[in-house]
Protein backbone atom coordinates (compact mmCIF):
# COMPACT_ATOMS: atom_id res chain seq x y z
CA UNK A 1 0.00 0.00 0.00
CA UNK A 2 1.48 3.12 -0.88
CA UNK A 3 -0.20 5.96 1.91
CA UNK A 4 2.33 7.22 4.55
CA UNK A 5 1.94 8.37 7.83
CA UNK A 6 -0.59 11.53 8.18
CA UNK A 7 -2.50 10.47 4.83
CA UNK A 8 -6.20 9.95 5.67
CA UNK A 9 -7.77 6.72 4.17
CA UNK A 10 -11.21 6.03 3.37
CA UNK A 11 -12.80 2.76 0.99
CA UNK A 12 -15.73 3.74 -1.40
CA UNK A 13 -19.57 2.78 -0.30
CA UNK A 14 -19.99 0.00 -2.72
CA UNK A 15 -16.78 -1.78 -1.29
CA UNK A 16 -17.61 -1.11 2.67
CA UNK A 17 -18.06 -3.32 5.15
CA UNK A 18 -20.35 -0.78 7.43
CA UNK A 19 -19.92 -2.77 10.21
CA UNK A 20 -15.88 -2.59 10.04
CA UNK A 21 -15.66 0.47 9.01
CA UNK A 22 -18.05 3.79 9.48
CA UNK A 23 -14.90 6.64 9.86
CA UNK A 24 -12.19 7.56 8.09
CA UNK A 25 -8.46 7.07 9.77
CA UNK A 26 -5.30 8.81 9.71
CA UNK A 27 -2.25 5.93 8.66
CA UNK A 28 -0.03 5.86 11.56
CA UNK A 29 2.49 3.03 10.89
CA UNK A 30 2.47 -0.42 8.71
CA UNK A 31 2.57 -3.60 9.91
CA UNK A 32 6.02 -5.51 8.38
CA UNK A 33 4.16 -7.47 5.67
CA UNK A 34 1.93 -4.54 4.43
CA UNK A 35 -1.41 -6.23 5.36
CA UNK A 36 -2.23 -4.23 8.10
CA UNK A 37 -1.48 -1.18 9.42
CA UNK A 38 -2.24 0.70 12.28
CA UNK A 39 -4.85 3.53 12.43
CA UNK A 40 -6.65 6.67 14.16
CA UNK A 41 -10.00 7.28 13.89
CA UNK A 42 -11.52 10.58 12.62
CA UNK A 43 -15.31 11.47 13.81
CA UNK A 44 -17.57 14.10 13.91
CA UNK A 45 -18.44 13.15 18.27
CA UNK A 46 -17.68 15.19 20.72
CA UNK A 47 -15.74 13.47 24.03
CA UNK A 48 -18.26 12.15 26.36
CA UNK A 49 -17.59 10.00 29.62
CA UNK A 50 -16.92 6.72 27.49
CA UNK A 51 -14.59 8.51 24.77
CA UNK A 52 -11.47 10.68 24.93
CA UNK A 53 -11.50 12.69 21.03
CA UNK A 54 -10.04 15.40 20.73
CA UNK A 55 -10.95 18.62 18.62
CA UNK A 56 -8.56 18.68 15.91
CA UNK A 57 -8.38 22.35 13.91
CA UNK A 58 -8.57 23.65 10.25
CA UNK A 59 -4.76 23.84 9.55
CA UNK A 60 -4.25 20.32 11.18
CA UNK A 61 -5.83 19.44 7.41
CA UNK A 62 -4.96 19.99 3.76
CA UNK A 63 -7.97 21.53 2.01
CA UNK A 64 -7.73 20.15 -1.42
CA UNK A 65 -9.16 16.78 -0.51
CA UNK A 66 -12.32 14.84 0.28
CA UNK A 67 -11.92 14.60 4.10
CA UNK A 68 -11.17 18.27 5.59
CA UNK A 69 -11.64 19.53 8.78
CA UNK A 70 -15.48 19.64 9.29
CA UNK A 71 -15.96 19.89 13.34
CA UNK A 72 -13.28 16.86 12.70
CA UNK A 73 -12.41 14.87 15.91
CA UNK A 74 -9.53 12.09 16.71
CA UNK A 75 -10.05 9.39 18.93
CA UNK A 76 -7.33 8.75 20.90
CA UNK A 77 -6.54 5.23 20.67
CA UNK A 78 -4.53 3.73 18.14
CA UNK A 79 -6.85 0.64 16.08
CA UNK A 80 -6.06 -2.12 13.95
CA UNK A 81 -6.68 -1.79 10.40
CA UNK A 82 -6.72 -4.72 8.19
CA UNK A 83 -6.13 -4.29 4.27
CA UNK A 84 -9.08 -6.39 2.75
CA UNK A 85 -11.27 -3.94 4.35
CA UNK A 86 -10.67 -2.07 1.28
CA UNK A 87 -9.69 -1.06 -0.96
CA UNK A 88 -8.09 2.05 1.01
CA UNK A 89 -7.72 4.74 -0.76
CA UNK A 90 -6.35 8.37 -0.18
CA UNK A 91 -8.96 10.56 1.08
CA UNK A 92 -7.22 13.71 2.65
CA UNK A 93 -3.88 14.04 4.37
CA UNK A 94 -2.85 16.01 7.67
CA UNK A 95 -0.10 18.70 7.49
CA UNK A 96 3.11 18.45 9.54
CA UNK A 97 1.24 20.64 12.29
CA UNK A 98 -2.00 18.06 12.50
CA UNK A 99 0.45 15.00 12.53
CA UNK A 100 2.52 16.73 15.44
CA UNK A 101 -0.89 17.93 17.33
CA UNK A 102 -1.75 14.06 17.42
CA UNK A 103 1.48 12.83 18.52
CA UNK A 104 1.59 15.17 21.21
CA UNK A 105 -2.09 14.17 22.61
CA UNK A 106 -2.46 10.56 22.01
CA UNK A 107 -2.16 8.36 24.37
CA UNK A 108 0.99 5.91 24.71
CA UNK A 109 -0.98 2.61 24.84
CA UNK A 110 -1.40 -0.01 22.78
CA UNK A 111 -3.36 -0.30 19.01
CA UNK A 112 -6.82 -2.21 19.78
CA UNK A 113 -9.30 -3.68 17.33
CA UNK A 114 -12.07 -1.75 17.52
CA UNK A 115 -14.33 -3.96 19.05
CA UNK A 116 -12.58 -4.31 21.79
CA UNK A 117 -12.20 -0.67 21.92
CA UNK A 118 -16.51 -0.63 22.07
CA UNK A 119 -16.75 -2.90 24.76
CA UNK A 120 -14.24 -1.10 27.38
Amino acid sequence: MSHSKGDIVWVPNENRDKKKLKHPAVVWEYSDDDTSFIGIMLTHAEPNGRFENILMKEDHFISEHEVTFSNTHFVNQLFNKFQDWGPFYKAGRLTDEGIIFIEEHLKKVPPLNFEDYIRR
